[in-house]
């Protein structure tokens, strides 16, 4: 056979054979993952979707009202008579917000459960690590792909629908619909600590799937493990970033926006709040409190602008806590035999 026809074959074989975006072991975490890598980018179509239609109606309401930056109580002259269509407004369009808020928190639950839990316990509960690690893949690498890819991810699409949700919420006023941003879900949902949330997901999953090395306990563990930093979390919440304090003879006036972490309240001159309880029942309230020394108001509270911090720091956080998670599985599996 001549060269020339060996070259003309050669060529054929290479035009058959298709060339792949992907190689090596990015292709193979693609193959694992793409059916969790179609059903997110679904979700998260819908998301956006409902994100965009509910913000377009609840502008184009208010518009047509004149409820806009109108609260259900207080507010400019013209809102005190629109408090009906406020109340219409409200049972219209916040339980819907509240569902797509709730779905962009979801997202981090489900990809620990369905990405991050199996990410490494079904290849120990199949042994099908053994064959990767037998292609010259060292378990460094095979580590770093199995979980920087659907992370990043996770992490990517979460952000997208966190900007939608976040778009959303603005746009639909959070006075006038009665949700505001530090609501449990609202705070975590709209900003980046909820993309902090996405990466713990998936690296405490991994983490449980590397220690039970069974992908049933790994979901439980996962689940559990992401429902108690959740609650620890939203203890330390208001204290992430430092509440603003206001004390004095008269404290500023409260905005509809602002978390109020300690309401206004009667303090003595050392800071100490004061029980006004015994006073209401006297005669002369202002003396009572004159005679106790409480001529002061506390408060502790969070403004709008503090938003982002509070999120940034609540993501940082739950960064930290993945990092932990990865460095536990990249300790246990270079040391651990298989």
């Amino acid at each position: 056979m001549s060269t020339a026809t060996l070259e003309k074959e050669s060529a054929a074989a290479e035009v058959r054979e298709p060339r792949r975006l992907l190689r090596g072991m990015t292709w193979l975490v693609w193959r694992q993952h793409r059916a969790a890598l179609w059903t997110g980018l679904a979700l998260l179509t819908a998301i956006v979707v409902a994100a965009v239609l509910l913000r377009n109606g609840a502008v184009a309401y208010q518009a047509a009202h004149g409820i806009a930056d109108c609260p259900l109580m207080g507010g400019p002259e013209r809102c005190s008579s629109r408090q009906a269509s406020i109340e219409d407004y409200r049972a219209i369009y916040a339980m819907p917000l509240r569902m797509v808020l709730a779905a962009i928190l979801t997202l981090p639950f489900l990809g620990g459960l369905f990405i991050g839990a199996p990410l490494i316990a079904r290849e120990l509960e199949s042994d099908t690590h053994r064959l990767v690690w037998a292609q010259a893949v060292t378990r460094e690498g095979w580590l770093l792909h199995k979980l920087a890819l659907p992370m990043g991810a996770l992490m990517a699409g979460t952000g997208v629908a966190a900007w939608f949700g976040s778009w959303a919420l603005e746009g639909a006023g959070q006075a006038t619909l009665g949700l505001y941003w530090y609501s449990a879900t609202a705070i975590i949902s709209t900003g980046p600590a909820v993309v902090g949330y996405a990466a713990l997901g998936v690296a405490l999953g991994a983490a449980a799937g590397a220690l039970t090395r069974r992908t049933l306990p790994a979901m439980v563990v996962t689940l559990a493990g992401m429902g108690v930093v959740t609650a620890l979390v939203s203890l330390v919440r208001p204290y992430l970033v430092r509440p603003i304090t206001s004390f004095g003879s008269t404290v500023p006036p409260v905005r509809e926006e602002d978390w109020m972490v300690e309401p206004v309240q009667p303090a003595l001159a050392d800071r100490t709040i004061f029980d006004a309880a015994p006073c209401y029942q006297t005669d002369d309230f202002d003396a009572c409190m004159a005679d106790h020394g409480a001529l002061y108001e506390y408060s502790l509270r969070h403004p709008l602008a503090q938003m982002r911090d509070l999120q940034l720091a609540e993501g940082a956080v739950c960064l930290g806590l993945a990092a932990l998670a990865v460095t536990l599985v990249w300790v246990w599996m270079r040391r651990r035999s298989f």
